[in-house]
């Protein structure tokens, strides 16, 4: 028996730098909805909840969780309070852990510069990534905004949903030209950030009967599942059997 490890792929509900976002929704409007995706979730009977949160803000988020446990009244402002709050005191977690690490990626173009790079050197294929990712990224927004909370998880966490959005940063790489990696250099940072996430996850594992779930942003889910899976070290499941 290896402990289980279910990698949810979310949509921020806050404030976000990605370069697509949902339209925040604010939790009076759709209480049952969040109610509907928690009773899904919570079907996996979570030991451990961890969340995309860096590791060094654990202490405030869990403070904030111990109000929302004791029946004090929140604000909650994103994914993580709106959904895993709830989620982790109905499962009887009591302290939520934050897995996610940024660094700098200060020495290299970023994620935006890259883009603008490929707009003035690679026209083509800045327009093939526009067409083919970064317009249907944007209606995917809209038509996210738009569905029910489970049905919006439902179509992130979609197996063709999971590849197309890996995808993008395989044509991503692309950007640049003979020596100057000019995408590569910021996927570089992106991969070691997945496989921080990855062993920040692992390190979670004390005990075969462990079963962790992880709310993250979709676009990572591919990676952070494929190095755990690539362990050997756990069972990797597959949150849509869940979401229904």
């Amino acid at each position: 028996m290896r402990a289980k490890v279910m990698v949810v792929g979310v949509y921020h509900l806050g404030e976000t730098n990605d370069m697509v976002s949902v339209e925040k929704k604010v939790v009076g409007d759709f209480a049952e909805q969040v109610d509907e995706l928690v009773e899904a979730l919570g079907a996996f009977h979570p030991t451990k909840l961890a969340v995309e949160v860096l590791t060094e803000l654990q202490g405030k988020v869990n403070e904030k969780f111990r109000d929302y446990r004791n029946g004090n009244t929140i604000s909650p402002k994103d994914e993580v309070e709106i959904i895993g709050f709830p989620l982790a005191k109905r499962s009887g977690i009591e302290e939520i852990s934050c897995i996610d690490w940024m660094g700098s990626e200060t020495n290299y173009p970023s994620f935006d510069e890259a883009l603008q790079y490929a707009s003035e050197q690679q026209p083509e294929w800045y327009e093939s990534i526009t067409e083919n990712y970064i317009k249907p990224m944007q209606n995917d927004a809209r038509i996210l905004s738009e569905l029910k909370l489970l049905e919006a998880f439902q179509r992130i966490n979609h197996p063709q949903s999971v590849k197309w959005n890996h995808q993008f940063y395989m044509d991503y790489a692309m950007i640049g030209k003979m020596d100057e990696f000019v995408a590569a250099d910021w996927l570089s940072w992106w991969y070691k950030r997945n496989l921080i996430i990855y062993s920040n996850v692992r390190k979670l594992i004390s005990t075969s009967e462990e079963r962790i779930l992880l709310l993250i942003g979709g676009g990572h889910v591919h990676l952070v599942k494929q190095f755990l899976s690539e362990s050997n070290q756990c069972e990797v499941v597959e949150a849509i059997d869940y979401l229904k």
